[in-house]
């Protein structure tokens, strides 16, 4: 038998933004057959204009009343797919969501299916199997629940599906009439799965086809889930015990009305109490109550005969649209423990920029980052998994590369999280060198890509701090060395953002990477150019301060500048001035500085603020000890602003001595910076010129699409279980 097609209905009423992930989640689909209806309306936000950009790849069809039902039945009318399948604007699919429901209707008797569902937190259920009565009362029951058996006329309880994720064969759809429009809200689906079962179609629950509820607010719900009226929930319950209760039990319908209203009545008193809703928020919503309950037991009277839908007979679709475009994407993890804006540190922006850029080039990705509770999210093509440092089995994975507990525990944690994740099918597991977050996940079912970022080995010279904790040395430091040397040795793919970090390594490790090293400078988002002529004489210094940073350097350069040149100022950003600083501290040149009047000491900035910098600064002094690339150069560039940093590591293969920044000799020390910077602010013009072949050097090398681009073809090669592209290999150059 051949797989059905799909129609899938997504209903949807002021809530633009949230469609957006709904529609990108929804052609991550698996399927081989399906297309994709929007009803919308009658919304009043930028959801038309949204759309107006899926116009080719969706049908469109309008509302024009906030009616559920009303939206349904629309919807139903466009669908050509054998089965109709509905999810919520707010709502996230699994990539298998179709593939699993697709099973249920093998069985011709088949009339609905629906899979579990997980809530707002991404990490409980929501619904996992539902029975419902003949007065729209709902039963949560274990998904180990056998349905099966209610599925018979006129059965007292029967199956029923989460709006959300529910599906229906389109013709059994037909014979019911579709939805009934007095459910304008609420009820809905299940007066819907209740007439399938009574015309003799069965309902059943496929367990794998998931669907992520990603809540949103409603004209029915704030964002905190109260709701702001009741008037539509109440006619559709009244509604519902008129119609199905009084005709199944009419002696047990009242009372079973009488009870609904005295327990949402009870809750409205509760909420108000807890301080949740105002005295005149409750009167509201009582007042909504009664009201609607009225109004739905008078509209149950005013219709004669059995309980119906309101979708004409002849209905006649248009052309089924498949949906297309998902050749050649990669399902990509990415792991890092921090991301931004909690964490902006290199390896964490890095990550968080490709995850961006991958998802923008089409692409499915998956980030894994530590949080103290588990969830889920989807938003723009990346699922963001959070989850604790626990649940692997880190005594082995400790034993196997001999590293501490801490790194350990988490390493552990990554690896049982990508077996977890198998379902949504991920072709390579990316992880940094830093701290080897995915090393428990190499040799495993996935294939990985390690990439190439300031190593403890390289750190080390540069800390001295750590040389004076014999304990820290010798529990961490050490086993993290050799942990970091036997990963390199057996990771089948390398991703190295310059030269200079291969050769250290090479040179630190003795280890040959050979064609498992593939070369791919980093990209940086586009902030906007500054002014591209003279700009005031700033020089702004960006990043921890710390020795291997060089900010002892740029205290001394920026105290020597700001006697040179009179109108120069000074802005010392990326950290605060405290014991982390060591012995500099107490340095004269640092105490000279710390309320100097043309010295500014804003410390950890906003992104925002932290590019604002970057644009208004003249200058970028960078003058790291060590950078295995030199991101900030990068984003300077971005700025178009010039750099001067020290001809050594990473940023000697990004800055063009003379063209877009100055690169002085590592021997020439605080001399040569200052000299430097002198050059450059007593020479204005010369100066913007540089920045705007700054500018000009980001656009052609350095953009986040240069580098997913690049990027893109190491992991596809990965995902295929081969080397390195030829054309991204680095060993020769690299030699």
């Amino acid at each position: 038998m051949s797989s059905p097609s799909f129609s899938v209905v997504v209903n949807t009423y002021n809530r633009g933004a949230h469609l957006e992930h709904t529609l990108r989640g929804l052609t991550a689909l698996d399927y081989p057959s399906f297309e994709i209806v929007v009803v919308n309306g009658p919304s009043t936000d930028d959801t038309a204009e949204r759309l107006e950009a899926w116009r080719n790849r969706v049908k469109l069809a309008d509302c024009p009343e906030p009616n559920l039902s009303m939206s349904r039945n629309a919807g139903i009318a466009a669908a050509a797919g054998d089965i109709v399948a509905f999810i919520d604007d707010d709502a996230v699919p699994h990539p298998a969501w179709l593939t699993a429901l697709a099973r249920a209707y093998a069985d011709p008797r088949t009339g609905g299916a629906g899979g579990f569902t997980i809530d707002h937190t991404g990490a409980r259920w929501q619904v996992c199997k539902t029975v419902c009565d003949r007065f729209g009362n709902a039963h949560h029951v274990s998904r180990f629940f056998d349905t099966g058996p209610l599925n018979r006329p006129g059965s007292p309880l029967y199956p029923s599906l989460l709006g959300t994720n529910s599906s229906f064969r389109r013709s059994a759809l037909l014979e019911i009439g579709g939805f009934d429009h007095a459910f304008a809200y609420l009820l809905d689906e299940t007066d819907v799965c209740l007439r399938l079962v009574d015309a003799g179609h069965r309902i059943v629950y496929v367990p794998e086809a998931l669907v992520f509820h990603q809540f949103a607010a409603s004209h029915i719900r704030d964002p905190s889930r109260l709701p702001r009226t009741l008037y539509p929930s109440a006619r559709s319950k009244a509604y519902f015990v008129e119609r199905h209760g009084q005709a199944a039990l009419p002696e047990e319908a009242g009372p079973a009305l009488a009870g609904y209203e005295r327990e949402i009545r009870q809750a409205n008193a509760y909420l108000e109490r807890e301080g949740r809703i105002t005295p005149a928020h409750r009167a509201s919503l009582d007042a909504d109550l009664g009201w609607g309950i009225e109004e739905g037991r008078a509209l149950a009277r005013r219709c004669d005969g059995r309980a119906g839908g309101s979708l004409g007979p002849r209905v006649v679709a248009s052309p089924f649209q498949p949906v297309s475009g998902g050749d050649g994407r990669l399902r990509l993890a990415f792991i890092s423990r921090g991301l931004p804006p909690a964490v902006d540190a290199g390896i964490a922006r890095w990550t968080w920029t490709m995850a961006q850029g991958l998802a923008a080039r089409g692409h499915e990705v998956h980030l894994l980052t530590e949080a103290a509770a588990r969830s889920t999210h989807y938003a723009a093509g990346i699922w963001r998994h959070a989850f604790p440092a626990e649940g692997g089995d880190a005594e082995a994975l400790a034993a196997r590369w001999g590293m501490p507990p801490g790194p350990a525990g988490w390493a552990a944690a990554v690896a049982a999280e990508v077996e977890r994740l198998g379902s949504f099918g991920l072709d390579a597991v990316s992880f940094p060198i830093w701290d080897l977050e995915g090393v428990g996940c190499i040799g495993g079912a996935v294939p990985t890509v390690m990439s190439l970022h300031t190593t403890y080995a390289l750190s080390e010279p540069f800390r001295a701090d750590w040389a004076a904790r014999p304990v820290f040395c010798h529990q961490h430091l050490r086993p993290m060395i050799a942990a970091e040397g036997r990963a390199l040795a057996e990771a089948p793919v390398v991703l190295a953002n310059s030269h200079a970090i291969l050769r250290d390594i090479a040179a630190r490790y003795g280890v040959d990477l050979g064609a498992r090293a593939c070369l791919v400078p980093h990209g940086t988002a586009d902030i906007g150019e500054g002014s591209p002529g003279p700009r005031p004489p700033t020089v702004l210094f960006l990043g921890r301060f710390e020795a291997r940073k060089g900010f002892d350097l740029a205290v001394s350069v920026v105290r020597r500048l700001l006697s040179r040149v009179p109108e120069a100022k000074a802005v010392f950003a990326g950290d605060v001035l405290g014991e982390a600083c060591g012995a500099t501290q107490e340095a004269a040149d640092l105490v000279a500085l710390r309320e100097h009047p043309r010295v500014a000491w804003p410390g950890v900035l906003p992104r925002e603020a932290l590019e604002e910098a970057l644009r208004h600064a003249a200058v970028v002094l960078f003058p790291s000890r060590y950078e295995s690339f030199g991101l900030v150069a990068i984003e300077a560039f971005a700025a178009g602003t010039p750099v001067v940093a020290l001809d050594g590591s990473g940023p000697a293969e990004v800055i063009e001595h003379g063209e877009n920044g100055l690169l002085v000799p590592e021997g020439a020390g605080v001399p040569g910076l200052a000299d430097a910077l002198v050059d450059l602010l007593s020479a204005p013009e010369r100066c913007a010129a540089m920045g705007r072949s700054a500018r000009r050097r980001f656009e052609a090398a350095f953009s986040v699409d240069a580098m997913c681009q690049a990027a893109e073809q190491v992991y596809r090669a990965a995902a295929s279980g081969g080397s390195c592209p030829a054309a991204g290999r680095a060993t020769e150059s690299a030699a």
